[in-house]
């Protein structure tokens, strides 16, 4: 959610990794079997979109559409899988902003850019090979999803906005406000119907987030509530100098530690590091255990 937010240069990114070698457990069976990327097959790439419309033309132009890049991929030997988008995310454009900058991290002092969706949400489907498919769905209409009736402000329909501080993005950074988001996901075995996995409402009560410049990095920090549905209990995640850079649609730098707020691990942490290593990271489970782990998928 926040690297979307925040790291969205590229308009659309999905990382692949392989894991390291030991035996799985179930669900990491069937998340590696909706992989769209097995190995190194020769392919055919097929992509739309990474597209804004109208052309960027400053606040005067609002709304815009922006559309992310969808993919479909030809293996050599026929099969074939793809990553699509459902739809568009609408971008409006705060009247400090200019005209020439579409990508708010190069706007000047005091812009604002929000970003929403149709009530509908917008979701990113990846089918792999052998036709299994992996969804999930990006809806800022956040009101009234959360089952945590004590999260204070109670998430809102009002977006993602991000603001650039006094001397402009590239200077002096600005915040995050995730105002309400609601964001499922699901897998379909090839043939068969659609099985929610998760269902998260995010949401910075707290406050919005910050984030400053670092030559060709940003650097994140405060708190983000989630609260999960399904499972019934919320977190805090806390960022504490988390920095992204180009080329990687993960964290490179610092950790977040997340707290849960009710549940059976009820004042419980644990966190998360990341390394230099696009990908590496080391997990502190609630029980002081530290585990690597490479992470998979940007969606």
């Amino acid at each position: 959610m926040v690297s979307g937010a925040l790291n969205n240069s590229a308009g659309s990114a999905l990382g692949f990794n392989l894991l390291p070698r030991r035996k799985p457990l179930f669900f990491e069976r069937l998340r590696d079997e909706l992989n769209p990327v097995k190995k190194a097959y020769a392919a055919t790439w097929t992509c739309t979109g990474g597209s804004l419309s109208p052309t960027f033309g400053g606040p005067s132009l609002d709304p815009y559409l922006f559309t992310p890049l969808s993919c479909s991929v030809t293996f050599l030997n026929g099969k074939t899988s793809s990553s699509l988008w459902s739809g568009s995310f609408t971008l409006d454009y705060g009247s400090t902003c200019d005209n020439t900058h579409p990508w708010v991290g190069n706007q000047g002092p005091g812009c604002s850019v929000t970003r929403t969706t149709t009530s509908e949400g917008n979701t990113r489907t990846i089918t792999g090979p052998n036709g299994n498919s992996y969804a999930v769905t990006h809806d800022t209409d956040g009101a009234g999803t959360g089952w945590d009736s004590t999260v204070t402000p109670v998430p809102s329909d009002t977006g993602v906005v991000v603001t650039c501080g006094a001397s402009g993005c590239p200077s002096s950074g600005g915040t995050l406000a995730i105002n309400g988001s609601h964001l499922t996901g699901s897998v379909t075995p090839s043939g068969g119907t659609a099985i929610p996995i998760w269902d998260h409402t995010v949401s910075t009560a707290r406050g919005p987030m910050s984030f400053t410049p670092s030559g060709t990095r940003r650097v994140l920090s405060g708190a983000v509530t989630v609260q999960h549905n399904l499972a019934k209990y919320t977190a805090v995640a806390t960022f504490n100098d988390v920095g992204y850079e180009v080329g990687c649609c993960f964290p490179t730098s610092g950790s977040v530690t997340t707290t849960f707020q009710n549940g059976p691990y009820q004042g419980d942490t644990e966190t998360l590091a990341f390394s230099g290593v696009c990908g590496e990271a080391t997990l502190t489970t609630t029980s002081g255990t530290m585990v690597s782990l490479t992470l998979l998928h940007c969606l």
